[in-house]
Parts: structure tokens; C-alpha cells; sequence
């Protein structure tokens, strides 16, 4: 009787955030179908996250915070990768070329480019191995182009083209930290237990397994 008089006292005198902080630390499984996932929230306010899916790796690390009802989690320091603008110069007559450099292992037809013209239009593609090259439209030139990688959601800057230089443009494509969440107060929904939040165009649900 004397240990539940105690217990009961602990609970009544720890403040509701921190019960539910404390319910929430152990690590969650997130598999689904074509996709393996695992969360681990420690007591002391760290996260440890992983995700496997197709050829997309993901890892993160860093400090989680319970607020208003759902678990924040907040990376430790990323650099993200990005795209360099590397030059312009005159394409073959009636062609608009774009050229992309990327670290070995890293295939360009994981990437996209879109231009977008004057008059709002826009047209792009998948990038080959030999970049991309589309006809111009001497009627209604692209004014500005942009780089995408859509397996980690990565957009580029929009970057402006000068038509008095030409219409071949060469980019250069920087990992640095590609494969690290960069997560910044990513809010996962709490539901009966479970940690839910969307990632990649996918719902996952993270049940405590530990």
C-alpha cells in the first residue's frame, strides 16, 4: 500500500509534460511495405533515425521535444547538398543544353531541370548521362532554369538565364551531407502510442517496440 501511496505522489507531483515525455522514450519500428524505418528517443532528449527506401538512405540524429501533443525533432547540425551555377555559353543553333558535374556513384538521371519561360511556360526533364538537351523556342525563350533531386525532395535555387550569353549552362552538383535529416522541429503526430509523420511522399507509422 506504502509503494502505491508513492507511486501515486510521483505522478501527481511530476508535471504532465514530462509523464509524457517519459512514456514516450524506446525505440519505434516503422516498416511497411518496401520500406524499413527505426526511431529511438532517449531520455535524455536525444533521437537516433533511419530510413530505408529503394535506393533512398536516410539517417539523423539529434534533440527531440515533446509540444502540444506531438513529438518535435530537431537535427543536429547539416549541411545540405546544393547546386552550383557553373557557366553560360552559346548552345548548337536551335538547342538549349544544360550540363550537370556529380561525384562519381552518383548517377545524373536521378535528377531533374526545369526551365521556365517568359511568358510562364514551362518544360524540362529527366537529366541522362549526358545531361539534358531539349530544342529552344526562339518565340518564347527560357528566362531561368531549376535543378531538382526528387528522391531527397531537394530543390535548387531558380537560377536566371542571360540569353546575350547563350543557352548551354553548366551546373555542378555538391553532396556534402546528403543522406542526413535535416530535420527542424519535424512535428510527428502522437496517435494511441504510435508516432506518425509524413516522409518522402509516405505516411509512417512508428510502433514502441522496446
Amino acid at each position: 500500500m506504502r509503494i502505491m501511496l508513492v507511486t501515486l505522489a510521483m505522478a501527481i507531483a511530476m508535471p504532465a509534460s514530462a509523464q509524457d515525455r517519459a512514456a514516450l522514450v524506446g525505440v519505434y519500428d516503422g516498416h511497411q511495405t518496401e520500406m524499413g524505418a527505426q526511431l529511438s528517443l532517449t531520455a535524455d532528449g536525444r533521437f537516433e533515425y533511419g530510413l530505408v527506401y529503394g535506393a533512398l538512405d536516410e539517417a539523423g540524429q539529434g534533440r527531440w521535444v515533446v509540444k502540444d501533443g506531438r513529438v518535435l525533432l530537431t537535427s543536429d547540425p547539416v549541411t545540405p547538398p546544393r547546386f552550383v551555377f557553373t557557366g553560360q555559353k552559346p548552345a548548337p543553333a536551335g538547342a538549349l543544353r544544360l550540363s550537370l558535374e556529380a561525384p562519381k556513384g552518383i548517377s545524373l538521371q536521378y535528377f531533374d531541370a526545369v526551365f521556365t519561360s517568359a511568358r510562364g511556360a514551362t518544360k524540362g526533364g529527366q537529366l541522362t548521362e549526358d545531361g539534358l538537351s531539349l530544342p529552344l523556342d526562339a518565340a518564347d525563350p527560357p528566362v531561368s532554369v531549376r535543378l531538382f533531386l526528387p528522391m531527397f525532395e531537394l530543390a535548387g535555387e531558380v537560377v536566371p538565364i542571360d540569353p546575350a550569353k547563350g543557352y548551354g549552362l553548366s551546373f555542378r552538383f555538391e553532396p556534402n551531407d546528403i543522406g542526413k535529416a535535416d530535420f527542424r522541429e519535424t512535428a510527428l503526430t502522437i496517435d494511441k502510442g504510435d508516432l506518425v509523420f509524413d516522409r518522402f511522399g509516405r505516411t509512417i507509422r512508428f510502433r514502441k517496440v522496446e
